[in-house]
């Protein structure tokens, strides 16, 4: 049932209503339904923003080993540790040092085999690195299978559990691996063999300004002497080249001359093939030419 307002003074504080342009015409019809004004609260409580959580640093990743501190002297004493302890641990009290060194060679060739065909898996893979399946592959080629493998962990954590792999280390003692020497930097430009020597300056570029520029290194140009001048030719090699344009000129005189009987010869030697009309008209005869 519609209930006009009450006329009560109140102090309360409300929002402002919304324009609505029906409003004038439906004021007059009552609405069963509350206004849409009268549901919008008074003000909007502050949210309490919660401030995201703070990123936890990253662990930075740990440096890559310095590997030119390690050479092959050092690797040997490290795989001779290595040996000494699990020889120790398998039950021997002493080895000999020929021994010592077959098995450490046989190591070595091991692990070198080992890399390789772990490689090759990697390659067959399209892969650069290898990874532990490829390892695993490698060692179950070789003859290594996973109960081998899987009882080699086991025993080493119970060395580790007991404490009987620290005992073995403290006996035989880590290796203690020292940085290598700094290596000094290489210059720029490897010095010549002539900048040690002063410079030596030319007679003719002694009288230049200072302001002109120096001579570059002399590995860096070919220097070659001036032409000399034409010198005259002595008496004796003169006469000898009138000699020789003598010669030359009685040989062409010679050559000319043999020529030419030559072609008399062949012309007395044919000409009666060419005058056969000696006895047909006795008043003609031919005499062949020299053209």
């Amino acid at each position: 049932m519609y209930q006009p307002p009450s006329t009560e003074n109140t102090t309360t504080t409300t929002a402002p209503a919304l324009y609505n342009p029906y409003i004038a015409a439906h004021s007059h019809y009552p609405s069963h339904y509350p206004s849409p004004a009268a549901n919008l609260p008074h003000y909007f409580p502050p949210f309490p923003h919660a401030h995201p959580p703070k990123p936890s640093p990253v662990p930075e990743a740990p440096q890559p080993p310095d590997l030119t501190s390690i050479t092959p002297s050092v690797a040997s004493s490290a795989l001779h540790r290595l040996i000494s302890a699990e020889l120790r641990a398998a039950g021997f009290d002493a080895a000999k040092k020929d021994a010592v060194r077959h098995i450490e060679v046989d190591v070595v060739a091991f692990v070198e085999q080992l890399f390789a065909r772990a490689h090759e898996y990697a390659n067959l893979a399209n892969r650069a690195g290898i990874i532990a399946t490829d390892v695993l592959l490698a060692c179950n080629e070789l003859g290594i299978g996973l109960d081998a493998l899987r009882t080699t962990t086991v025993e080493t954590r119970k060395r580790k559990k007991h404490g009987t792999q620290s005992f073995l280390y403290k006996r035989v003692g880590a290796p203690a691996l020292l940085p290598a020497p700094p290596r000094s930097s290489s210059p720029d430009l490897l010095p010549s063999d002539d900048e040690g020597a002063p410079p030596t300056v030319p007679l003719t570029l002694r009288l230049l300004p200072s302001y002109f520029p120096s001579l570059p290194p002399k590995h860096t140009y070919l220097r070659t002497p001036a032409s000399p001048p034409k010198k005259a030719a002595l008496p004796s090699l003169e006469k000898k080249l009138k000699t020789a344009a003598l010669v030359q000129e009685s040989l062409r005189n010679l050559l000319v001359a043999t020529e030419d009987s030559t072609n008399q010869e062949e012309g007395e030697l044919l000409g009666h093939i060419v005058n056969w009309e000696l006895s047909a008209h006795p008043r003609k005869r031919w005499k062949p030419s020299n053209r």
